[in-house]
């Protein structure tokens, strides 16, 4: 009779692992990351500041009582507004509800990636897959993006990529433990799958996708596949509910105005660009390949290696992120399972783990970056409307100064220090010329009623306070339908132009859109620095 290893090797890298000692592992690491995301007295965005205001913007809608996609249009599902939401019934109007929710999803997914490799992985890859997972949702910085790149932005995708790479855990690494949570691993992936819905809609495709293969080539899920063919049928049911309709709509309407990355060439060109990371996943499934060959391993690993690989790759080509494929890192733990069974050596397993750690790493870098960057001063803290609390990268001021006395309009914007020429905002001047905007209207009594900017994002409501108007879009320009002016404009008292606008693309096509409409019911009532005023004529 073989005696059971009690090596500390075995207990780490090769026995079942207790749910306890998991939690409490892996628990600690996760708290220590939300301590230094958390416990800045500022919320620090150095990046593409103009998209959380997206985010700020969206969940102001529903503080107001407004239905998405009723009384505001946008094609991302209203989940990520909603726990900001939350936010302001927990901590007021301020950038730090945004935290809020990204604490619920962290808490969310790390019940949901616990439970998931509690009963497929030993102690150390389970740890290490549920604080990827967690770190992927805390970290500040947008995937694939430079760790540095402080930034609340598309934190939806940050989500998504967390939620598949659970998905595909459960359907696709088999449990060493079988009972009553084979229930608990359908609950927890039909649960995620409607988050992912109403969260972005490619990450609930790939979810369904995910299912349908799986019941294709994983034991564990065609042994009991009248449960999952219930979720598959719950996923079908929730697209075809009638209270989503409205939200099928703006997804068909953004569709149809070009938001659907088609443009092969650019996609395979970043690729390309960072073949080198991907390569190992691509010899990943070049290796499941070769073990089914050899009859180490069933045709559902090479199958379940290839499918992840793909299903990644193809959510990278709907982001606005250039590479990483968070998805892929589960293929690290898919053959770390198989060969565990083979009793290949620790040392080889412990080299799978590397992709995890990696990544680990970078999330861990941006995350400790972030804490450090918010005590070293040299922000700008904005101390005054509802948007108090958001710190920025602190810059010379009058580089728009320099360009205000001309006719107005976007111009070329040059930083005293900057080496080229660019047509962008940076977040100071961004937030500064938001600054100009509440003091422009309240020191001329014009705070009040509803407010339109021609610009992607309008923020101006959340920032003082006031109801936002309905019947626009909370995203425009690129991919964002042009609405009719008696959709969009016809509850707003004020519009503003912005001089420096952050899509100068969109900003002209609102103007000449909307000047017809502009001419016939709004009157040029003052300018600023950096902003033209309208107001509407009084009847």
């Amino acid at each position: 009779m073989t005696q059971p290893d009690d090596s500390l090797a075995s207990v780490l890298f090769h026995r079942d692992t207790a749910l306890g000692p998991l939690m409490a592992v892996a628990g600690i690491v996760v708290l220590a990351a939300a301590w230094a995301v958390f416990s800045p007295a500022v919320v620090l965005s150095t990046e593409m500041t103009w998209d959380l205001l997206f985010n700020l913007a969206g969940a102001w809608h529903l503080h107001a009582g407004h239905v998405p996609h009723v009384d505001f249009h946008e094609a991302v599902g209203q989940l990520t507004f909603f726990l900001t939401y939350i936010g302001y019934l927990t901590v007021g109007a301020s950038p730090q509800a945004l935290l809020v929710g990204v604490g619920i999803a962290a808490a969310v997914v790390f019940a949901c990636a616990t439970l998931a490799a509690w009963r497929r992985l030993p102690l150390i890859p389970a740890v290490l897959f549920v604080v990827f997972v967690c770190l992927l949702v805390l970290r500040p910085a947008n995937v694939g993006d430079s760790p540095n790149a402080y930034s609340f932005a598309m934190s939806y995708n940050r989500y998504g990529w967390a939620g598949i790479s659970i998905i595909g855990l459960i359907l696709f690494l088999p449990p060493r433990r079988s009972g009553w949570t084979d229930v608990a691993d359908m609950v927890v992936v039909a649960a995620l799958t409607a988050a992912l819905f109403y969260l972005k809609v490619t990450y609930f495709v790939v979810a369904g996708a995910s299912i349908v293969v799986a019941l294709a080539v994983s034991p564990h899920v065609s042994a009991r596949w009248r449960g999952w063919a219930a979720v598959c049928v719950l996923g079908i049911a929730l697209i075809l509910a009638p209270f989503n309709r409205l939200y099928l709509v703006d997804l068909m309407a953004t569709v149809q105005a070009g938001v659907v990355r088609d443009d092969v060439s650019f996609y395979f060109n970043d690729v390309a660009e960072n073949a080198a990371e991907y390569a190992p996943y691509v010899a990943a499934a070049g290796i499941a390949l070769w073990l089914w060959w050899r009859g180490t391993v069933r045709l559902a690993v090479p199958v379940a290696t290839a499918f992840l690989l793909l299903a990644g790759l193809g959510l990278l080509s709907q982001n606005s992120q250039s590479h990483s494929v968070p998805l892929a890192v589960v293929i690290a733990f898919l053959l770390y399972q198989a060969l565990q069974r083979q009793q290949t050596s620790t040392a080889l397993l412990g080299a799978l783990l590397l992709f995890p750690l990696a990544a680990i790493v970078s999330s861990t870098v941006s995350i400790a970056g972030y804490h450090a960057r918010t005590e070293a001063g040299n922000l700008k803290v904005v101390e005054a409307t509802n948007l108090r609390g958001l710190a920025v990268p602190a810059e010379p001021d009058g580089v728009i100064a320099a360009f205000a006395g001309g006719r107005g309009g976007p111009r070329l914007l040059n930083r005293a220090r900057a080496v080229r020429p660019r047509y962008e905002l940076s977040p100071f001047e961004y937030v500064q010329t938001l600054e100009e905007a509440a003091a422009l209207l309240r020191d001329n009594g014009l705070a009040t009623g509803k407010i339109a900017v021609f610009d992607q994002v309008d923020p101006l409501p959340f920032m003082l306070g006031l109801e936002p108007p309905r019947g626009g879009n909370l995203w425009s320009g690129m991919g964002a339908p042009t609405l009719p002016a008696e959709t969009y404009l016809a509850e707003v008292d004020r519009v503003l132009i912005p001089k420096f606008a952050t899509n100068v693309a969109w900003t002209q096509t609102a103007q000449a859109t909307y000047a017809g409409y502009l001419d016939a019911h709004f009157e040029r009532r003052l300018e600023g620095r950096s902003w033209i005023v309208l107001t509407r004529r009084r009847r």
